[in-house]
């Protein structure tokens, strides 16, 4: 029951962890400075260090959100209900002059080889009268 490789990596591995991970450290909060990055303030009750109000964690500090995230979301939000939009159109429409029905009956005439007669040209292929 020796130490196996296995155990020796995983290990390795949550030391490599632990070592970059800097912002789930425990804070101290008597201390005067508790937590190492601007704009953090420990948290009491996780005893974590998290960002102030206004601020987001991004690349292990805290950073005021930029607007291109802003953005991002707007453009994302008005994409989905545009196309929510247009899909209660469509499905409206459809129901409305009942195209689901129309179509898998021309569909099913196709299938039959079976001509409509608003496809039959009738009369078309006699000479023309002369008086």
């Amino acid at each position: 029951m020796g130490i196996k490789v296995v155990d020796i990596v995983v290990v390795l591995v949550n030391l490599v962890y632990c070592v970059y991970s800097e912002h789930i450290l425990p804070c101290n909060v008597s201390a005067l400075y508790p937590c190492q990055g601007q704009n953090q303030v420990c948290n009491q009750l996780t005893r974590q260090c998290v960002c102030k109000s206004g601020f987001t964690f991004v690349n292990d500090s805290c950073e005021i959100p930029s607007e291109d995230s802003r953005h991002t979301v707007t453009g994302i939000v008005v994409s989905v209900f545009t196309i929510a939009l247009i899909a209660c159109g469509i499905i409206l429409v459809f129901r409305k002059y009942d195209l689901a029905n129309y179509i898998r009956q021309k569909i099913s005439m196709r299938r039959n080889n079976t001509a409509a007669y608003e496809d039959v040209m009738i009369g078309h292929d006699d000479p023309p009268l002369n008086p």
